[in-house]
């Protein structure tokens, strides 16, 4: 009887991908959380200090677990077509003028600011966990490929991507921000950047996030799904909010622009949904047709 009832339970209990299956979202967010944390704890229980320009101890390796998150549960649910699909999104340029042009606005006020500060402030491209050695370029093209890919293509190319199956752009964006923000709660340990934020500024830092949360969400549908051209805007806006360049009221004041950018595109969000009709309904010519599935 023992071995005939361990043989049904062993058939009748779900394997790993019937699981992963059932619960997508739940699984990435634990393998994102597990991968990055695994790099950044033993940093804070040992005491390490990530600073500017440094390149070790470095926050750099933990930014990648969201892409490999997202990497690891496609592959377990949709297999190569899946991990096609993110390599289509991954390498979409061709998105419309619109969206280009946006994204480039936002992106050019803050590197503008910042670039206006490099003479008193210190070097635009000195990034925490990056060592000075070597060079602007190759930093900018390691933050971009391991901070602004290693995190977009998890948190918007697969969660806020799955999340606008079932929800609006505005819930999307908030529950990526719940996600996303706890993410880096072990950085607040050992990265001068977080260190240094006290109460207040954490408090700015959670609300500043959820801004990027929306921008982000709204670039990523509005472009038709492009993971590279969120990539970019997210890097942009970590070069003008976190080097020494721009830091205090430059980084201040492009925060703020993101913020008002996130109201405006709530409350046009929220008149979307009460009205067919958007705030600007853009030609088919100027962007790519939103996902299957998405919520309009």
């Amino acid at each position: 009887m023992n071995g005939d009832s361990a043989v049904r339970t062993s058939r009748t209990r779900p394997p790993i991908r019937g699981w992963v299956r059932a619960h997508p979202l739940l699984t990435y967010v634990l393998v994102a959380y597990g991968l990055s944390w695994s790099s950044w704890i033993p940093l804070a229980l040992g005491s390490q200090t990530v600073r500017e320009g440094a390149g070790w101890p470095t926050q750099m390796p933990g930014l990648a677990g969201p892409a490999i998150a997202a990497v690891v549960v496609t592959t377990i649910i949709d297999g190569r077509t899946g991990l096609a699909d993110i390599w289509r999104r991954l390498t979409r340029w061709r998105v419309g003028w619109w969206w280009l042009s946006v994204a480039a606005i936002l992106a050019a006020g803050g590197i503008g600011l910042a670039v206006a500060g490099v003479t008193s402030s210190g070097d635009l491209t000195l990034y925490n966990g990056v060592s000075a050695s070597v060079g602007p370029i190759a930093t900018i093209v390691f933050v971009f490929v391991v901070n602004g890919v290693g995190e977009e293509t998890g948190w918007r190319g697969f969660l806020a991507d799955r999340l606008l199956v079932r929800h609006g752009l505005t819930v999307t964006a908030l529950l990526v921000a719940l996600v996303w923000a706890p993410w880096h709660a072990p950085l607040f340990f050992f990265n001068d950047n977080f260190k240094d934020l006290g109460v207040g500024g954490t408090i700015g830092w959670a609300l500043g996030l959820t801004a990027g949360s929306v921008v982000l969400t709204w670039l990523y549908r509005g472009s038709g799904a492009s993971i590279l051209l969120v990539a970019v805007w997210h890097t942009a806006f970590n070069f003008t909010s976190a080097t020494p360049a721009a830091s205090g009221t430059v980084a201040a004041i492009t925060s703020t622009m993101v913020m008002v950018a996130a109201v405006a595109i709530v409350i046009a969000d929220r008149r979307r949904a009460e009205d067919v009709t958007s705030w600007r309904t853009p030609s088919a010519s100027e962007h790519l047709p939103a996902r299957p599935g998405w919520r309009e």
